[in-house]
């Protein structure tokens, strides 16, 4: 990286976004956006990015990392990818991350490698492009991916690519180069069926629709609280997702880490019974 380019005058907004993420200091969106000339709403409008917990961005907090200088990435399959370019995103495959069974590779230096040739290091955003109306749920399952292996500050956006260009897409930089990202990968979301307790709540990807708006928007959540209560469960609910099922249920899953709800990825989901809330 060009520090001196950097800490130029002109380059001072980004350089103090980027000493703060680095540093791992949550921003006020507004404030971000204010710098980089992409003040959409008054910053007091917008929620501080606390990326331990935030899996999901809005529209306006993507269109203002993007512009401070997030790496993109475009999980669209090669066919949408080609319809609908992104310019600067850089595509990444869910076989790109997976082993031959198509679970999350272990093969760590073989993923770093991969993910530093994208572009992705340890101190910078990384937002994961999809489409909610074709494929949900392929950026979610990227996210999780990059989570469980260490990255902390990955996120999808509410609404997805379509959203995004409905909003207009800032200039997305490329990457200057490859990245310094190494794997050091995380429990946290992850549950082995050996585990998991007998009062153990498994939800599938077959709900994750129930809570998207006509638009492809995550639905209030005051109404999915709802809808989880509905089904018998709050945050104290030993909660689990079959990620075997598909990208839509880790969508699901990384919908809920969001709001709030301790959810984990259940792996040996047939080895195990649950009871399931559909």
């Amino acid at each position: 990286m060009n520090f001196r380019r950097l800490f130029q005058p002109k380059s001072l907004p980004n350089s103090l976004i980027m000493a703060a993420f680095i540093a791992g200091t949550p921003i006020a969106v507004g404030t971000i956006a204010t710098l980089t000339g992409l003040a959409a709403t008054p910053a007091g409008a917008i929620d501080v990015i606390g990326f331990a917990q935030k899996w999901l961005v809005s529209v306006d907090e993507a269109r203002a990392l993007m512009a401070s200088g997030a790496l993109v990435l475009d999980a669209r399959n090669a066919d949408l990818r080609a319809a609908s370019p992104v310019r600067n995103a850089r595509p990444i495959r869910w076989r790109d991350l997976s082993a031959a069974d198509g679970t999350l590779s272990t093969d760590y230096a073989a993923l770093s490698l991969r993910l530093q040739s994208l572009g992705l290091s340890a101190g910078q955003p990384v937002i994961v492009l999809a489409d909610p109306f074709q494929g949900l749920g392929e950026d979610a399952r990227v996210v999780w991916a990059l989570r469980t292996l260490g990255h902390g500050q990955a996120v999808m956006v509410d609404g997805g690519l379509p959203a995004l260009l409905a909003a207009g897409l800032p200039t997305i930089q490329p990457p200057l180069g490859a990245g310094d990202f190494v794997v050091e990968r995380q429990g946290d979301w992850s549950l082995g069926s050996a585990e998991a307790g007998h009062d153990l709540v498994l939800l599938t990807g077959a709900s994750a629709p129930d809570l998207l708006t006509g638009d492809g928007h995550l639905k209030p959540r005051a109404v999915i609280n709802a809808w989880l209560e509905g089904q018998g469960i709050d945050r104290d609910t030993n909660l689990a997702i079959n990620g075997s099922d598909g990208p839509a249920s880790l969508w699901l899953a990384a919908v809920l880490i969001d709001l709030g709800y301790p959810v984990r990825n259940l792996s040996g989901v047939s080895d195990y019974a649950v009871s399931a809330a559909n």
